[in-house]
């Protein structure tokens, strides 16, 4: 039968006008097509390769707000956080459920200032090479994740009010400790650098972004300096965000950006973003800046913990004081001299070695203590309760709704304001008194 003359049916990939239709092949959905600054979804394989790493001003009181630091690094699926000014004493290392916090403070007869602190989730904690409390502003962790070698430095640098031989000695100190970093360790600086570094960018292409502050000081270009030495690059700056995103501090009418992440330059390419969150409320002017580092965990192996019997560890980082390494040694006198006629009468080597080993470690655990973790989450606190955590997700809400007025202020709103701020005040007094 001829087919001249009849029309056939339209494609069901072709309009009915006739037009051609560009066919779309390996069409992306979720994760990939989704912008980058938005949050990816943590059951995904996309998320488990990720790392997110953060840094946080507490303004003091760290020990107080530890139960809620915990509980936002898990919502936000955190894995290392830089806290500075936790005002918290000595050098040590803690346990907090599947969290393990590294300090860095004054010594235990000085005043609480300063103190910066870093915290690592469960899996980058098992990453852990080698670290140093270098003074209550300078702290530093070597660790290898996956096939990536980093050289983490938690910072807490002092503001312009500080005379400038404290500054000056302070960047000293910040390349001294960087000399440290092997050629292929890749660099990752966290926390609040008092800084403001401006958005000229003559001489600092690839160093500085297009999207900060206009305003400078000479920390930020202190920190500029440094970035030129050890070719790193201010990771808050290249992301384009909203300006109430981009500040991460607010005082009154005053806003700066002086909270940063610097970042190796041979990682450029694996920053997905980073910006300021400002929900997460635990009683300081800062805000909370993350950054995304896709591919982190690619070739990372899990080691699963399964014992839930309690692991003691000798708190080695005491030795760091001089008191206590002075302790230390007067104690490993006394034990090793009644040691040479043991050794003389056993000429067994692991029989000596054995006893060597022993007076070593007995000396270091009576004059440093030793810390017991398990694998049980516990409060920080005995007064953390489900009646707190209900009080303390009203405060969180109640500053999520002042913040939500303060953005959409448009010049009338100003007795809306202040009635927020007398929810938000009134709800955080109550929390106060149930805590």
């Amino acid at each position: 039968m001829s087919q001249e003359g009849k029309e056939m049916a339209p494609s069901s990939r072709r309009p009915f006008n006739g037009a051609g239709v560009r066919r779309i092949s390996g069409r992306k959905t979720g994760d990939e097509v989704r912008h980058p600054s938005r949050p990816v979804s943590r059951g995904g394989e996309k998320w488990i390769a990720e790392a997110r790493l953060a840094t946080l001003n507490v303004c003091g009181a760290m020990n107080d707000k530890m139960d809620e630091v915990c509980e936002m690094m898990n919502d936000r699926g955190i894995d290392v956080l830089c806290v500075n000014e936790t005002k918290r004493k000595g050098r040590d290392v803690t346990a907090h459920g599947m969290y393990t916090a590294y300090w860095s403070g004054v010594d235990e007869n000085e005043r609480a200032c300063q103190g910066v602190g870093v915290i690592l989730s469960e899996r980058m904690g098992q990453c852990v090479k080698e670290y140093e409390c270098v003074s209550p502003r300078l702290l530093w962790i070597r660790m290898k994740v996956g096939l990536k070698k980093l050289f983490v430095l938690g910072v807490y640098a002092p503001d312009m009010s500080k005379p400038t031989y404290i500054r000056e000695q302070f960047w000293d100190m910040v390349r001294l400790v960087l000399i440290k970093c092997k050629e292929n360790e890749n660099i990752i600086m966290l926390g609040d650098f008092n800084g403001r570094v401006g958005v000229k960018r003559s001489g600092y292409e690839r160093i500085l972004g297009t999207f900060g502050d206009e305003r400078i000081n000479e920390n930020g270009e202190d920190l500029l300096t440094v970035c030129v030495e050890k070719n790193l690059f201010v990771a808050n700056t290249f992301f384009r965000h909203k300006r109430i995103h981009m500040y991460t501090c607010e005082r009154g009418d005053d806003r700066s950006m002086i909270d940063f992440i610097i970042v190796d330059e041979r990682m450029r390419s694996a920053v997905v973003d980073t910006r300021v969150y400002r929900g997460s409320n635990i009683g300081t002017d800062h805000y909370l800046v993350l950054c995304r580092i896709n591919g982190l965990f690619r070739r990372w192996r899990h080691r699963t913990s399964v014992s839930t019997t309690a692991l003691q560890r000798i708190r080695i980082e005491r030795l760091q004081d001089e008191g206590v390494k002075e302790k230390y040694k007067c104690r490993w006198r006394e034990n090793i001299s009644g040691l040479n006629e043991l050794c003389m009468n056993d000429l067994e080597l692991k029989n000596v070695w054995n006893n060597i080993k022993k007076v070593l470690v007995d000396a270091a655990t009576e004059v440093c203590g030793v810390s017991k973790r398990t694998n049980e989450r516990k409060s920080n606190t005995l007064w953390w309760d489900d009646e707190v955590r209900m009080e303390v997700e009203a405060k969180k809400r109640a500053w999520l709704d002042l913040l939500a007025t303060k953005a959409g202020n448009s010049g009338g709103m100003n007795d809306e304001i202040e009635r927020k701020k007398a929810d938000f005040r009134r709800i955080n007094k109550r929390v106060k008194e149930v805590v």
